[in-house]
């Protein structure tokens, strides 16, 4: 624990790492939405012909926003080290949920990176056939939708993790807790967008599109929020940063409220 004399030496640090997650957020807009024209996404049942037009008529716009793209996604590593300071806080020495928090969190820019490359292939040669770059654009957008299981249980664990703060003011709030289930539930729809090709669950869907976006980017503000708050709290009242919580619930239980 970074602390020597009472005081929290690095609370410049960890605000820094969770800014970085608005930096992620903000530059991969720029360049998977604004750069690369991929928000809203294309609609599936498009023809291989208006798939290739789109990669032949954009092919240095996608190659530079999905280069953007993954600038952005490694900027998702801090800021999950910066919610895993303040879990390690909540669990002491020994620390399940903090690490898989930590692990599954670092996961997301390499369960990304496929299929932006992806992508980036289909505008790498734009002269393929037009069955081989709507083939890559398949495969860039099903997983790109479709793969929420890592943030599902990075979720969870953050969820679990701040419903077992016994502190009697906890370092995350409890309410925070519930907010992380129900947004790790919001992302289980898109999951099936490999089913089908129109609809709220095909990956320009209502459920697996809007809904997933709308759910991660609120989670995404809301734990700036809360993780900025504990790491105030925590400078201002360093006392408050051994590995035992220093004031306990009187009850002791997951859900206490």
């Amino acid at each position: 624990m970074p602390v020597e004399g009472g005081a929290v030496r690095n609370g410049w640090s960890q605000r820094l790492c969770v800014w970085s997650g608005a930096l992620f957020a903000l530059l991969f807009f720029i360049g998977f939405g604004v750069i690369a024209r991929y928000i809203p996404p294309p609609d599936p049942q498009r023809s291989a012909a208006d798939v290739a037009a789109f990669y032949r008529d954009n092919a240095n716009s996608i190659r530079t926003g999905m280069l953007v793209s993954m600038y952005a996604l490694v900027l998702y590593v801090p800021f999950v080290a910066a919610i895993s300071v303040q879990l390690k806080r909540i669990e002491g020495t020994h620390t399940p949920l903090t690490y898989t928090q930590l692990g599954i969190g670092c996961t997301l820019p390499v369960a990304f990176f496929p299929p932006l490359y992806f992508f980036q292939v289909a505008a790498y040669r734009p002269e393929r056939s037009d069955d081989s770059i709507m083939m890559l654009n398949d495969m860039g957008w099903l997983p790109f939708t479709g793969i929420i299981y890592a943030i599902f249980i990075q979720n969870l664990a953050i969820g679990f993790a701040v419903l077992a703060d016994r502190r009697a003011n906890p370092i995350y709030p409890r309410w925070y807790g519930y907010f992380c289930f129900w947004t790790a539930l919001l992302y289980c729809p898109a999951g099936f967008d490999v089913f089908v090709k129109d609809g709220p669950l095909a990956w320009d869907g209502l459920f697996s599109w809007w809904l997933s976006l709308v759910s991660f980017f609120a989670w995404l503000v809301v734990t700036i929020m809360v993780t900025l708050h504990a790491i105030a709290a925590h400078v201002a009242a360093p006392d408050d940063c051994a590995d035992t919580p220093v004031a306990v619930r009187e009850t002791a239980g997951l859900f206490i409220t």
